[in-house]
């Protein structure tokens, strides 16, 4: 809400991925509540969204597991919420199978388009791991720009509108594109599994949500329940005492 954001975008944004967790093997469940640590970090819902959707597509690539990504989502987040990725954050991503080369070079590529000296950075210190000891370059702007290239969500003509040259925006739209299968090709049996238990997980969220409703209707519906119980708790609670 502080960002602007009202009840119909959270519903909008929570479908997005829900139709994105459809198509990967990745957890809505888990989706949903790293979006609410990224808004809670002080991200905008829209930029959270796709943070979220970059971090599983990047776990394609590196091929991390599902739950390897979620563990890199969670650890992500409390970077955010630092304003900046120290050693200790990247570390977690290391050990989630998610800080190689790919990951790294969009990293420094989209510092570079912010007009940061990354690379005057890493010389001084040595490696780019050690760079985020005393560095502070890895803000949260440069983290979540370099996701939203991971989504496939951008074209040619906004990257070029960011600073980015023309053969920049081709090599991120490419690099989106590829993230993207990555995530939705099912390669191993495993997946298979996951991807139809998913599926299904998707199916019931959407056929509870219209029983239930969303947030303000399920508020409305819960509370009136438990307002009609507790009255009728109460008044066999005030005979009881009397008698």
């Amino acid at each position: 809400k502080s960002k602007g954001s009202t009840l119909e975008d959270v519903n909008k944004a929570l479908d997005e991925l829900n139709t994105y967790a459809d198509k990967t093997i990745y957890n809505f469940t888990e989706m949903t509540k790293n979006i609410g640590t990224f808004t809670a970090a002080g991200v905008d819902l829209e930029t959270s969204t796709g943070a979220i959707k970059g971090i599983a597509n990047l776990g394609a690539i590196s091929g991390s597991t599902s739950q390897q990504v979620s563990s890199a989502m969670y650890q992500l987040s409390q970077a955010l919420a630092a304003g900046k990725v120290s050693l200790q954050d990247w570390n977690s991503v290391v050990y989630a199978g998610m800080g190689g080369e790919i990951f790294q070079e969009e990293l420094k590529s989209t510092a570079r388009n912010f007009g940061i000296d990354v690379d005057g950075m890493i010389a001084k210190y040595g490696t780019f791991r050690e760079s985020l000891t005393e560095g502070a370059w890895l803000t949260t702007d440069v983290l979540t720009a370099t996701l939203q290239k991971f989504t496939g969500d951008l074209s040619k003509e906004q990257l070029m509108a960011q600073g980015y040259t023309e053969q920049e925006a081709q090599r991120i739209v490419e690099l989106g594109e590829m993230a993207n299968a990555a995530a939705t090709q099912v390669k191993t049996f495993s997946q298979l599994i996951d991807t139809t238990k998913e599926a299904v997980q998707s199916g019931w969220t959407q056929t509870w949500e219209y029983i239930i409703g969303d947030f303000n209707e399920a508020k409305a519906l819960f509370t009136g329940i438990s307002d009609a119980l507790g009255n009728i708790i109460q008044k066999s609670a005030d005979r009881r005492n009397n008698m």
